[in-house]
C-alpha cells in the first residue's frame, strides 16, 4: 500500500516526524526516476533553519539518478517556480514550509511553471513506496552548479507589469517580508517600478523573529499599527516563501482576501475582453459579481486543485486563477505570486485609486461573511455531508445551484452561499457563509448549525 505524502500544497511537516533528511533524500531518487535519469532540476529553498540538510539531502538524490541540479540558493517559491519554465529545465523544486511554523518544513515541485498536479504526484509516491529508482553508474553520476535567478525573474515579472502601468513617481508603500525568502525581491521590484519603499521583518530568518510566518490578521498587527500611525499608501505583506500577499489599508485596515481576488480577476478579465477566473472552492461571490459584469466566468475547484484546471485543456483560457492570498496571474505563468501581486496591487493604488488604497476598494463591494466550525469525529465524516444537504437544501429559499466539488456549496439567487466541508487533517466541519446582507448572513448561519447539530446528533447515535 503506498503511502499519500502529498497535501492540498505539496508536502509539509516537522522535520523530525515528516519533512526529515531521509525523506528528502527518498523524494530526490523518485524525482530523478520520474525525468528517467534526464535533464536538469532547479532547488531553492526558503529562509528556514532546516533548509540546509534537506536541500542535501534532496540534491544528493536527484544526482544520484543522473540529473543535473541547479542550486538557487534561498529563493522565493514563486521564482523557483518561473524557473522549471525555463529553457532547458526539466522541473524544479522548493524546500519550504510555506506559512508553517519554523520547526516544519517541506518540498513544493514543479513542471513547466505551475505545480505537480495529483498524477505526478502519485508517480513520486509510487517510487518511493515500491523503492524503485534509476540509479546512475559511477560516470554519469548527475553534476551540480549554482546560478543566481533573482535578475532573471525580476525581469520577467517586470515586464508583465510595466504592460500593464506606470511607474510610479515615489508613492510610499510598506513591506512586511516575514523575514522570509522574498526580502531581496519584493523591495528591489517596487523600487524599481518607482515607488518609496519601507520595509519591516526585512532580513531573512528561519526563526520568524518579527511574527509568525502566516500573514494572517492576528499575526500583522505590528503591521497594522505602523500602517494606520504612518502616511503609506498601502501595505503589503508575505509568508515565508512568497507566494501569499496579504492587503492592509492606509487606516491599518486588513483588507478581506475575496475582495482583492475580486479585484485582480475584474482587472484581468477586462484586459482580455472575457476569460475564465478558476478559485477554489472557500470564495466569495463578490468575485462572481464583478468578473460576469465585465464579461468573464468563474468556475470553482477543490483547495489545492487551482494546477489540475490549469494543466487540463480548459486551462487555456484561464486568465486569472487564485486561493485566498495565492493570486496566479495567467500571463506570467501558472504558479502562485504574492511577489508580482504586491507589485500590481502597488500599480492599482497608484493609478486606479489616486494614491490611496481605500479608494481603490470602494470599487470593490465589501460584504459580510461568517466563518465556522463544529466537531466532527473522522468516523461519521462520510455520511456528514449528504445528512446535512438533506437537512439544508429544503430550509434555503432561491436556491441556484448546488457545487460538491469539495463539500457542499449551495448558492442562491441574491449571491448569499453557504459551503460546509470536512476538514481533511482535524475532527471538524466547517461552515464558510457569504452574503450581502448580514441579516442573510445571520439567517444562513442559524439555518446551517441547525443542520450541521442535527446531523451530528443523528450519526454518533446510530
Amino acid at each position: 500500500m503506498k503511502e499519500k505524502l502529498f497535501g492540498t500544497s505539496g508536502i509539509r511537516g516537522s522535520i523530525i516526524e515528516k519533512s526529515t533528511p531521509e525523506l528528502a533524500l527518498d523524494l530526490g531518487k523518485a524525482l530523478g526516476s520520474f525525468l528517467v535519469g534526464k535533464g536538469t532540476v532547479g532547488v531553492g529553498t526558503d529562509a528556514r533553519t532546516s533548509r540546509e540538510m534537506l536541500r542535501n539531502s534532496i540534491i544528493a538524490g536527484i544526482l544520484s539518478t543522473g540529473v543535473d541540479v541547479v542550486d538557487l540558493g534561498i529563493a522565493p517559491m514563486p521564482t523557483v517556480a518561473y524557473y522549471s519554465n525555463t529553457e532547458g529545465i526539466a522541473a524544479s523544486v522548493i524546500v519550504t514550509a510555506s506559512h508553517n511554523p519554523p520547526t516544519d518544513n517541506g518540498f513544493k515541485f514543479f513542471i513547466g511553471g505551475r505545480e505537480f498536479i495529483r498524477n505526478e504526484e502519485v508517480l513520486l509516491e509510487e517510487s518511493i513506496s515500491n523503492n524503485k529508482y534509476i540509479t546512475a553508474p559511477w560516470n554519469q553520476c548527475g553534476e551540480l552548479w549554482k546560478q543566481d535567478i533573482r535578475r532573471q525573474y525580476l525581469t520577467h515579472i517586470g515586464k508583465f507589469l510595466r504592460e500593464r502601468g506606470n511607474d510610479s513617481k515615489g508613492t510610499k508603500v510598506l513591506l512586511d517580508l516575514a523575514n522570509g525568502a522574498a526580502t531581496d525581491y519584493t523591495p528591489h521590484l517596487l523600487r524599481e517600478l518607482g515607488f518609496s519603499v519601507t520595509t519591516m521583518n526585512s532580513h531573512q530568518d528561519g526563526h520568524f523573529p518579527g511574527r509568525p510566518a502566516e500573514p494572517s490578521p492576528g499575526n500583522l498587527q505590528d503591521a497594522m499599527k505602523m500602517a494606520a500611525n504612518s502616511d503609506f499608501a498601502v501595505t503589503m505583506c508575505h509568508d515565508g516563501d512568497g507566494d501569499r500577499l496579504a492587503v492592509i489599508n492606509e487606516e491599518g485596515e486588513f483588507i478581506d482576501q475575496n475582495r482583492v481576488i475580486a479585484l485582480f480577476a475584474k482587472d484581468e478579465v477586462e484586459r482580455r475582453g472575457g476569460g475564465t477566473v478558476v478559485v477554489s472552492i472557500d470564495t466569495s461571490s463578490v468575485i462572481d459579481e464583478l468578473v460576469t459584469a465585465v464579461g468573464g466566468k468563474v468556475t470553482r475547484m477543490p483547495l489545492g486543485s487551482l494546477q489540475e484546471y490549469l494543466a487540463s485543456d480548459k486551462g487555456q483560457d484561464v486568465v486569472f486563477a487564485s486561493e485566498p492570498w495565492k493570486p496566479i496571474f495567467a500571463e506570467i505563468g501558472g504558479w502562485m505570486d504574492g511577489i508580482a501581486g504586491a507589485a500590481r496591487f502597488a500599480q492599482m493604488v497608484d493609478e486606479l485609486g489616486n494614491g490611496s488604497c481605500i479608494k481603490l476598494m470602494k470599487t470593490i463591494p465589501k460584504y459580510p461573511m461568517l466563518r465556522d466550525f463544529v466537531p466532527c469525529p473522522d468516523k461519521i465524516k462520510s455520511e456528514f455531508l449528504p445528512r446535512v444537504k438533506e437537512l439544508l437544501v429544503p430550509q434555503m429559499s432561491g436556491v441556484d445551484k448546488i457545487l460538491e466539488v469539495d463539500g457542499i456549496r449551495i448558492e442562491c439567487t441574491d449571491g448569499s452561499y453557504v459551503l460546509v466541508r470536512v476538514s481533511g487533517t482535524e475532527p471538524k466541519a466547517r461552515v464558510y457563509i457569504g452574503a450581502k446582507q448580514q441579516s442573510t448572513v445571520d439567517r444562513l448561519s442559524k439555518l446551517s448549525q441547525d443542520a450541521m447539530n442535527q446531523a451530528l446528533e443523528e450519526l454518533q447515535n446510530k
